[in-house]
């Protein structure tokens, strides 16, 4: 268990807060994306938008408080640094998922050629990988043992999504009838979304050194 001090339990619910802020801010961009890819900028894509912002925001809320309980002792001083680097990497899932879909809206983009069974497939995959993700979050302050596991199944989905992103990608570039310019916003697009899980894969290498640390 990792050694703890000072106020932990407002620290841990700051933190299972901000994992479901991340969660709904992952959840809510995804569908926002494939509404886009079907009706282009909707009513309802823009009211996910705005959903994003707000669960973005609620997530950074609660990694600044959690940056103030650690300064303020309610962790042990060999623990901290660790612990401030798998925040951060846990909010920028958030912040990358958010600029993913604003790009899409602000630039107004335009995908005839994606195919959506593949890329559903790949969106689907990222849930799991991030309810993998919050299971293993969970127990390293719990099991870290147990934690190494979820950790490591973050990296067979990653793995999963990347050989998705490398057919898809294959697929449009195969494409005659769009332009070059056409095929790279469409690559973009899929490299974006499929980034994510890479995102996602680096909170479980922290999970991954915090309990190599801890067990040293």
């Amino acid at each position: 268990m990792i050694a703890f001090g000072g106020d932990f339990d407002r620290l841990e619910d700051d933190f299972k807060n901000m994992v479901k802020s991340v969660e709904e801010c992952l959840d809510d961009a995804l569908k926002a994306i494939i509404l886009y890819l079907n009706e282009g900028e909707s009513e309802e894509v823009r009211r996910l938008n705005k959903k994003v912002n707000a669960s973005e925001s609620r997530a950074d809320d609660y990694r600044r408080n959690i940056i103030r309980s650690i300064l303020k002792g309610s962790l042990m001083p060999n623990t901290r640094a660790d612990i401030l680097n798998l925040v951060e990497a846990i909010d920028d899932i958030a912040d990358n998922m958010e600029d993913a879909l604003e790009e899409i809206i602000f630039l107004n983009l335009d995908f005839c050629c994606i195919n959506e069974d593949k890329f559903l497939e790949t969106m689907d995959l990222i849930e799991k990988q991030y309810a993998e993700m919050t299971e293993g979050v969970d127990l390293l302050f719990t099991d870290m043992n147990q934690s190494l596991v979820y950790a490591r199944k973050l990296e067979e989905i990653e793995s999963e999504i990347d050989d998705i992103e490398e057919s898809l990608i294959r697929e449009i570039g195969q494409i005659p009838d769009i332009t070059t310019a056409e095929k790279i916003i469409h690559r973009q697009l899929i490299k974006n979304v499929s980034d994510i899980a890479n995102i996602i894969e680096n909170v479980g290498d922290h999970i991954e050194i915090i309990v190599s640390v801890r067990k040293a």
